[in-house]
């Protein structure tokens, strides 16, 4: 793990193309970790990076786990074709084992470990053996414990302890230290999270790289990062709201809240597809920094043979989650079978519902039916052999398994959900839209595409001349486009997101018109435009109607909202107020709010009487 002056040390930089894009500066694809089995966003992820270098933009692939197989991991991903052999796997843990962190000035304070701990478990690295970390606890204290990682050479880089705090038992503090290799403490961090960022900053630092997150953990943690020479991307895999829920009113995804509520703090927010950027400013505002760009899927450069394809198969390709909704594919196969049609589904992926999965055969009768494959690494060779793909998720961001399908000649049979199948699917021409648990008609899909030779041809061949707008070559223009235009817009991006708006106050005129009064704070001397919104809550209006202010000054404007303001807006189940500030063609949407420290809410009863909840 030693490296000379000059070298290119894999632990700490992105990769080196052979033939440097000019300009291109390197991009880090961030996720949490990288675990066997994984998903369609990790695919994604780590294809992107080998798209990136592949065209001459240093890239790598950032984890953050506490991982002893890392070298091992990247080993398998190389080899089974998941991570392009160039491109580095850039690992916290593998970073400070070793990069020296550089100590801060002054006197600081050398680490030791207290005599008071004591050993309870010891963790080694795959492969070279050495010593990864070692755990410790405290006698009489069970809330304590304290974990040293430490280099191949036996010092320790990072110390992680938590210790109880307060009188309440139950209350504890945690403290995480960066230890140079002389044993000097180089930084004292009071949450991973800290640490997280550390680490991000200092591979940006060497790098001088831009940030694109994958991970929805780690975006949750990273929306405060800021580089002063990064842009920083996050993405969208999947949708805004909890499963089930109406885009427009439903409950916020637990796992985006943070990426929501602080959405201004990006400097893009990529969607996969464009429905489902619409629905997420339809609900939070048109803002400049939201972009579509597709996955990429790079399929054959022919359309594999017809008669080639196994008369019966259909395929499914997924992890085994509730969300894929697998079971419905299994009933459904069986109603094929039973309309006289011989079928045969194949099953690639692993997961959870497994077993579950496989005790429904077992119950349907259709053991005949069905094959479990596993993971497997010919899924293409799968592709071009089957003539259905089937796909009855209960939601999706964008089905990597459907653009793949139709990348190769393999016609896709997918329930309607929010966003990707009908983005991707023009019914009755690439595939077949089924309404979401309307299980007899997509019985009579897979029938037709078994049983019509033609039919299932000419929609093949839709399929496979639509999927080439999904290749990697496009795609990564629209990632170079949407990344200089973030890097030229940045400084005025930070301005728009550095203002803020509240409600000041509120004039009753006797015709029934209101006067709002809207305090902006930071607003940018570069302020072009600035007007209030109204949108109707739950509808799919995105412009609103503006409202111009009738005056303002030192950062208080005024507005008059007509009486029958309501009324010109009838649909909604309320109106909301937003007020939208621009620099040139760039905007930002802040909804209004009063003072935080509020604790009274002003309301009329329905005899227009004012009272206070």
């Amino acid at each position: 793990m030693q490296h000379g002056p000059g070298t290119h040390n894999p632990s700490r930089q992105p990769s080196r193309p052979a033939h440097p894009r000019q300009p291109g500066k390197p991009v880090l694809m961030v996720t949490w970790s990288i675990r066997e089995g994984f998903g369609g966003m990790t695919a994604m992820c780590l294809k992107r990076a080998g798209m990136f270098h592949e065209r001459g933009v240093p890239s790598a692939v950032v984890t953050f786990d506490a991982n002893p197989r890392i070298q091992e991991l990247r080993t398998t991903l190389v080899e089974t074709g998941r991570l392009h052999p160039e491109v580095p796997l850039l690992n916290l843990h593998d970073f400070y084992a070793t990069h020296a962190p550089k100590p801060p000035t002054g006197k600081p304070k050398t680490w030791a470990r207290s005599p008071e701990w004591v050993e309870s478990g010891r963790t080694l690295r795959s492969g070279e053996s050495s010593l990864f970390h070692i755990d410790y606890v405290m006698p009489n204290q069970e809330t304590a414990a304290l974990r040293d990682y430490h280099r191949p050479d036996g010092t320790v880089y990072l110390v992680d302890s938590t210790l109880p705090a307060g009188g309440d038992a139950l209350e504890t503090s945690r403290t995480l230290l960066l230890v140079a290799p002389d044993g000097r403490v180089a930084a004292t961090l009071g949450s991973p999270a800290k640490l997280y960022r550390r680490f991000l900053t200092d591979l940006v630092d060497l790098s001088h790289a831009d940030v694109v997150i994958d991970s929805k953990y780690s975006a949750a943690f990273l929306w405060a990062w800021k580089h002063p020479s990064a842009v920083k991307f996050v993405n969208f895999h999947s949708t805004h709201v909890a499963a089930g829920q109406d885009p427009l009113t439903g409950k916020l995804s637990t796992a985006h809240q943070k990426i929501i509520q602080n959405r201004d703090a990006w400097d893009g927010i990529t969607f996969l597809t464009e429905s489902q950027r619409t629905a997420f400013v339809q609900r939070f505002g048109e803002s400049s920094n939201t972009v579509a760009i597709s996955n990429p899927v790079d399929g054959p450069e022919t359309l594999p043979a017809f008669a080639a394809r196994e008369p019966h198969s259909v395929l499914h390709v997924g992890r085994f989650t509730m969300g894929k909704n697998i079971g419905d594919i299994l009933e459904i196969i069986k109603k094929v079978s039973l309309e006289g049609i011989p079928v045969h589904l194949d099953l690639v992926g692993d997961g959870d519902q497994r077993q579950a999965l496989e005790a429904r055969v077992r119950a349907l009768g259709s053991e005949e039916l069905v094959t479990f494959h596993g993971h497997v690494n010919d899924v293409g060779q799968r592709l071009d052999r089957a003539r259905v793909l089937m796909l009855c998720s209960k939601f999706e961001g964008q089905s990597l398994a459907i653009l793949e399908a139709q990348a190769h000649g393999c016609v896709p049979v997918a329930y309607d959900v929010d966003y990707g199948p009908r983005d991707m699917i023009e019914n009755k021409r690439n595939g077949f839209l089924v309404p979401f648990g309307e299980q007899d008609a997509a019985v009579r899909a897979v029938a037709r595409l078994l049983s019509d030779d033609s039919l299932c041809e000419e929609m093949s061949t839709h399929g496979f001349s639509d999927s080439g707008k999904y290749r990697s070559d496009l795609i990564f223009g629209q990632w170079m486009d949407a990344l200089d235009r973030a890097r030229t817009s940045k400084a005025d991006r930070d301005a728009l997101a550095a203002a803020g708006a509240r409600v000041a106050g509120i004039r009753f005129h006797p015709d029934g018109a209101l006067d709002l009064e809207v305090d902006v704070e930071n607003a940018p001397e570069n302020l072009n435009h600035l007007w209030l919104e109204s949108r109707q809550r739950g509808t799919a209006d995105t412009d609103g109607r503006q409202i111009q202010h009738h005056r303002g000054s030192d950062g208080t404007f005024h507005f008059r909202l007509p009486a029958d303001l309501r009324a010109q807006q009838p649909d909604g189940d309320a109106l909301d107020l937003n007020l939208v500030l621009g620099i040139g063609a760039m905007t930002r949407t802040i909804r209004l709010g009063a003072s935080p420290q509020m604790q009274t809410t002003p309301y009329f009863t329905v005899y227009g009487n004012l009272s206070l909840k």
